[in-house]
C-alpha cells in the first residue's frame, strides 16, 4: 500500500473509530466534545500528510499560504490545489472524488456511532 493510500485509509478509520469510541465511552457523540476535537486534530495531521505526499509526487512547490490554507481551511484550499496541480479538468475530477470521500467519511462516522450504540451496555 502506498503512503498516500495509507493516509486515506487512516482518515477513513479515524472517521469510524472516533464516534465508535466516544459512544462507547460517554454514551453519546457530540460535535465539539473532547473526542470530536481530538478526532479533528488527528484527521488534520493525516490530511496534511496526504497533501505533503501528493505535493512531492507532483513536484509542486506550494507557498506558505497554500500550506496554511490546507491546515486552516482545507475545504477551500484543496480545490485550489487540485486545479493548480491537475489543471481544470483533472482538478474538477479530483474535487468530485474528494467530495465523495468526505461523504464516505461522514457515513463511516454515522456507522461508528450506530455500532457504538449497539455495543454499549
Amino acid at each position: 500500500m502506498t503512503p498516500k493510500r495509507l493516509a486515506l485509509v487512516l482518515l477513513a478509520a479515524i472517521s469510524f473509530l472516533g464516534p465508535l469510541a466516544e459512544r462507547l465511552a460517554t454514551g453519546r457523540v457530540e460535535a465539539f466534545s473532547d473526542f470530536g476535537l481530538g478526532e479533528t486534530l488527528v484527521s488534520l495531521v493525516v490530511l496534511f500528510w496526504w497533501y505533503h505526499l501528493d505535493k512531492q509526487e507532483r513536484n509542486y512547490q506550494a507557498g506558505k499560504l497554500m500550506n496554511a490554507g490546507v491546515l486552516i481551511a482545507a475545504v477551500i484550499a484543496l480545490p485550489i490545489y487540485f486545479v493548480r496541480t491537475r489543471g481544470w479538468r483533472g482538478g474538477a475530477i479530483a474535487g468530485v472524488v474528494g467530495a465523495l470521500f468526505i461523504g464516505a467519511t461522514f457515513l463511516l462516522g454515522e456507522l461508528g456511532e450506530w455500532l457504538g450504540a449497539g455495543l454499549a451496555p
